[in-house]
């Protein structure tokens, strides 16, 4: 394993001043003092330019992810329309969808414990019973061309100068300018019985980006099991301080989901977030 050493920066020097007359002991003594620190100088370019020197550089990046995930606290009946008690709902949007095992069910609000506003069996699905305990996991509806979605997302992993926007976390709003890589993997889902047709793409301070939108086909339900995809891909864009990017989809029946999986059992395999967006400083703008 590569170990790498403390990158040392150099500090400019307090230089005493030089005495009216010529002194040795005074040259010797600055000669010194500026070969330390010139010494330090190259010693902290050569780390920069050696082999792992990008190492020690911190670049504006961010990444952020939406997978609200929770459990059941009380059994649902299949025609129960009360609000549903989970142990909590702190990362979950504030008006969506729910996923619990094989049915979507939408809610218009929440409280810390509860999902309240219910309509059950939608986006295609069927009304089942539920028990205590069962995972309750988030589904951002992607909705017809008509009216496509905000991908909102809830989770920021790490962030650089690259931030979700505290009053509206559909915004990815950047500090620092300069030549971004944007990813983005999105968990899609549908119960129908018919093939539909995803859009994604993103937009740039409310305009759509040229070039960056793509189509996916997301399968149909089979054997009582949703069809599903997951769709991934990048682009690189200028990007000036203060700018936001937002993640657009859009589906041709408005039955899709954008779905996060709850952890598995067999094999055992951690949660599936229903959208992760990663952005990496390039370079700079000019």
């Amino acid at each position: 394993m590569t170990v790498i050493a403390p990158l040392v920066t150099s500090k400019a020097p307090n230089l005493s001043i030089a005495p009216p007359e010529y002194s040795k002991q005074y040259a010797d003594m600055l000669n010194n003092i500026l070969r330390l620190y010139f010494n330090q100088i190259d010693n902290a370019l050569a780390s920069l330019s050696g082999n792992v020197g990008g190492a020690y550089l911190r670049f504006p990046n961010g990444a952020f992810h939406q997978n609200g995930v929770t459990t059941l606290t009380a059994n649902m009946s299949n025609v129960s329309t009360a609000p549903i008690q989970v142990t909590s709902t702190a990362l979950f949007l504030s008006a969506g969808a729910l996923i619990i095992g094989t049915e979507l069910i939408g809610y218009t609000g929440k409280t810390s414990t509860t999902f309240t506003g219910i309509t059950r069996g939608v986006y295609g699905s069927t009304n089942t019973s539920h028990t205590a305990g069962a995972y309750v996991s988030e589904a951002q509806p992607v909705p017809s061309p008509t009216s496509p979605l905000t991908v909102a997302m809830t989770s920021t992993d790490v962030s650089n100068q690259v931030t979700l926007d505290p009053t509206d976390n559909t915004k990815v709003v950047y500090e620092f300018p300069g030549y971004y890589n944007i990813q983005f993997s999105a968990q899609l889902i549908s119960f129908s019985n018919t093939i539909d047709n995803v859009t994604m793409w993103f937009k740039q301070n409310g305009v759509d980006i040229p070039n960056s939108a793509g189509i996916i086909s997301i399968p149909t339900i089979h054997a009582g099991v949703a069809g599903a995809a997951i769709v991934s891909w990048n682009l690189v864009i200028p990007i000036n301080a203060g700018d936001y990017v937002q993640l657009m989809m859009s589906s041709d029946s408005g039955n899709t989901v954008a779905a996060t999986y709850p952890p598995g059992v067999s094999p055992a395999h951690p949660a599936s977030p229903s959208i992760i967006l990663t952005s990496t400083f390039v370079s700079a703008l000019y």
